[in-house]
């Protein structure tokens, strides 16, 4: 009789799990899809790019871009200019930052870490380098004139010295005339600073200022602001981090004794207070 009922009840349990879920579902093992890893690969930068002498070379950057500007054979050593004047509409002293280039003699305005103007310079020569370093716009005047450089002219107007300087002393019954430095902005209270002047592409021409064509001159007045942040560097900046430029690279002052440096008595200085209404001001 137990045999009876213990097969009987093993019958039941068979029926019963054929007709359920199984107790137990084995699971198959899928072999996980890896991703490939992609290299990152640093780009040229469009500033300094090599190769550029070679007659295979091309611009791959597309056209009306500042990236495409900077990088034709003939760049840095051109005499044009770029402007994104939609980006200039942009410029506060808290997203921008002029940065002079003094190995390429280019100067670059960046406008929330792209480049909105881009025009040749001529800094200063051996003897009277521009300073190095990090500085702010202090001052603008739209007709300044030199308080240093100039013209001796005698008491019949006659111009005695056409290239003087009024630190050797102003000869007797000679009056000063300073010369013209339109669209003025100053960067150090000793005197060095970006007007208009004479420009030769790739050459170092001025007395330690950074001088810039006069259309050029006058569209940056335009677009500036005082306490505008300016770095000049004896290196070509990171294009990609929006102008970095390393600390290294500027630190340099020349010796003193040059007409930039602290010696030199500064005369009608203006330095607007960052809250001025004067702080963003408009030509």
């Amino acid at each position: 009789m137990k045999h009876i009922l213990s097969a009987s009840l093993t019958a039941l349990l068979l029926a019963s799990c054929s007709q359920n879920e199984p107790l137990y579902t084995p699971t198959t093992y899928v072999q996980p899809v890896v991703q490939p890893v992609t290299p990152i690969v640093q780009r040229p930068n469009p500033l300094d790019l090599p190769g550029k002498d070679q007659p295979t070379y091309v611009n791959t950057y597309p056209a009306g871009t500042h990236e495409h500007f900077a990088a034709q054979k003939e760049y840095p050593l051109t005499m044009e200019h770029f402007a994104d004047d939609a980006l200039l509409t942009q410029v506060t002293r808290a997203n921008s930052k002029l940065v002079i280039c003094i190995p390429q003699q280019r100067a670059r305005l960046y406008v929330n870490g792209r480049v909105a103007l881009d025009w040749p310079v001529s800094t200063g020569t051996n003897g009277h380098e521009t300073p190095t370093g990090v500085f702010r716009i202090i001052e603008k005047n739209a007709d300044h004139r030199s308080s240093r450089y100039g013209k001796f002219v005698d008491a019949n107007g006659k111009v005695t010295n056409s290239n003087a300087d009024l630190t050797h002393g102003l000869p007797e019954g000679q009056t000063f005339e300073g010369a013209g430095m339109p669209y003025w902005h100053r960067f150090t209270p000793d005197g060095v600073g970006l007007h208009t002047g004479k420009v030769i592409v790739g050459r170092r021409l001025s007395h330690g200022c950074v001088r810039t064509q006069n259309h050029v001159a006058r569209k940056f007045f335009q677009h500036s602001v005082l306490q505008l942040p300016v770095y000049i560097t004896r290196a070509v900046e990171d294009y990609y981090r929006g102008g970095f430029v390393k600390p290294i690279d500027v630190k340099y002052r020349p010796k003193p004794g040059n007409d930039y440096t602290d010696n030199v008595v500064p005369t009608d200085i203006k330095i607007v207070p960052a809250n001025s209404p004067e702080a963003r001001f408009q030509a």
